[in-house]
């Protein structure tokens, strides 16, 4: 059976897309609204586990004056209540406050809460309270993204739900690399994801730009001779984070990588980072990272030596760039010195 999982707050700022996320991901989602709190609303959160079953239990999210409600409502011990998340409590209990041990408890603030809880939580420089809700101006994707992983891992962690993010991405990179199926690879992915190769811009925004690019760019524009190693895998409550080293010949034109550049038949070998979200059980995104200046340098486009006279005028010999040394010292720490262009 599904974990049963509330989500609390004010009906006119939950969005339907954030209940939907939670039942993506294996959760039996319910909406309890708030309408101005009291006796009536109290009564409601203390008998939310009334339908359970022995071994059962139950989670909260909540968001602004129901995050505070349930806050207070729930210091005392509640049968069945595994954990409670409050987004930006309009007020927070005493800081002597004490949570029985088997509730898993964690608060997200913004900085301009100035609330200093004694129990669990994160504070978010730069945005306002409703930052994590879609749709108003306060909203703060990049905090709103970080508490979502936070607040997945809490509450994961109190039903104790494992998921296997290292065979959904392996069977996406299957799909890429080995199959070559464009179609394919995009069911792998939720219904608006995004890829984004950070050096080059490439990549793409939503099921039909994205599925473009996979079928006429980055499929086929990989050389035959292309080959990665996986140096780290590192995973995360919603994330896979891949430090790779790539190796390839650059016998055709790679329009993901080096993007209108002939084919200069060099090889190149460069540390490659990927940071993967999924979310349902699907991809939700990929960040791609590399040291655009050793590509460069090893397909002959960059120079070290090439330094403006300006720079040179103060002193300055070369660039501070290198080939494919920098993805050997990946593999080996030895391989190649350390602070050679330092000059002193």
């Amino acid at each position: 059976m599904a974990p049963c999982l509330y989500i609390t707050a004010s009906p006119d700022v939950l969005p339907e897309v954030l209940l939907q996320r939670w039942r993506d991901e294996g959760y039996a989602v319910s909406y309890l609204p708030y309408e101005g709190g009291g006796r009536a609303y109290k009564a409601q959160l203390e008998h939310l586990a009334d339908g359970l079953e022995a071994g059962e239990g139950y989670g909260l999210v909540a968001y602004g004056d129901a995050a505070a409600a349930c806050l207070e409502v729930h210091a005392s011990p509640t049968p069945k209540l595994r954990t409670l998340v409050a987004y930006y409590p309009t007020s927070i209990p005493s800081p002597k406050t004490k949570y029985p041990p088997h509730l898993q408890v964690l608060v997200h603030l913004a900085a301009s809460q100035n609330f200093a809880p004694a129990f669990p939580s994160y504070t978010y420089e730069g945005v306002q309270p409703d930052f994590a809700e879609d749709g108003l101006e306060t909203f703060d994707k990049v905090a709103a993204s970080l508490a979502w992983t936070r607040t997945l891992g809490t509450v994961r962690s109190a039903f104790k739900t494992v998921v296997d993010l290292e065979r959904v991405w392996e069977e996406h990179v299957a799909l890429e690399f080995v199959s070559k199926d464009a179609a394919a690879t995009m069911a792998t992915m939720v219904a608006e994801p995004y890829v984004n190769h950070v050096p080059t811009l490439t990549g793409g925004v939503g099921q039909a730009a994205l599925f473009r690019f996979y079928r006429d760019h980055f499929i086929p524009g990989n050389p035959p001779s292309l080959t990665m190693r996986l140096v780290s895998r590192t995973i995360g409550v919603d994330r896979v984070v891949d430090e790779m080293v790539l190796a390839f010949r650059h016998t055709q034109e790679m329009p993901w990588m080096l993007p209108a550049v002939p084919p200069t038949d060099r090889d190149v070998e460069v540390a490659l980072v990927s940071v993967v979200c999924i979310r349902g059980g699907k991809l939700y995104h990929e960040h791609i990272y590399w040291d655009q200046a050793s590509v460069l340098v090893q397909v002959g486009l960059l120079d070290p030596k090439a330094v403006p006279q300006g720079m040179r005028d103060k002193g300055m010999t070369r660039l501070p760039v290198v080939g494919a040394e920098s993805a050997r010292k990946v593999l080996d720490e030895k391989s190649v010195p350390s602070n050679e262009l330092m000059e002193k």
